[in-house]
């Protein structure tokens, strides 16, 4: 009676064993957006408009087409993390961003002027889920707007 019991359970572990190991998980949506494109095409520019400011900072639209500016951009996005939160944001920019394919990607970008602070990105397309840009990316992507 238990080698019965015992090969019940041996095989209920091979099965979810099996199950767990062939479920793949499906990448962060704005983070997919980015990658599964810029895997087929290029980013040709980067539309930043400026929405109320929301700092002391001086807020202005902004174009970028140049290769340096599209990979801290890139750099920034794809290394963005999930926010596992609730969001309670105002969005700094609207960001589009254009591809080479004619295909655009629309983003609330938000950096604020304090450089201690994480920058927020947020597809718009689902505006309930954020990702959070590290302080280092959002101090780079700072330095480049204020300079622009």
């Amino acid at each position: 009676m238990s080698l019965i019991n015992i090969r019940c359970v041996v095989a209920i572990a091979i099965v979810l064993m099996f199950i767990t190991g062939c479920t793949k998980t499906e990448p962060k949506d704005a983070i997919t957006s980015i990658t599964s494109i810029t895997s087929i095409t290029s980013i040709t520019s980067i539309e930043l408009e400026c929405n109320t400011p929301i700092s002391e900072v001086k807020c202005e639209n902004q174009s970028f087409n140049d290769e340096e500016s599209i990979k801290l951009f890139e750099e920034a996005i794809n290394t963005a993390v999930e926010n596992l939160g609730e969001l309670d944001y105002s969005a700094e920019y609207n960001m589009t961003i254009f591809y080479s394919n004619d295909v655009t990607t629309n983003y609330h970008l938000s950096l604020g002027s304090r450089r201690t602070v994480k920058g927020l990105l947020v597809n718009q397309e689902n505006t309930s889920q954020g990702y959070e840009i590290s302080v280092d990316h959002a101090n780079k992507l700072r330095d480049l707007v204020s300079k622009h």
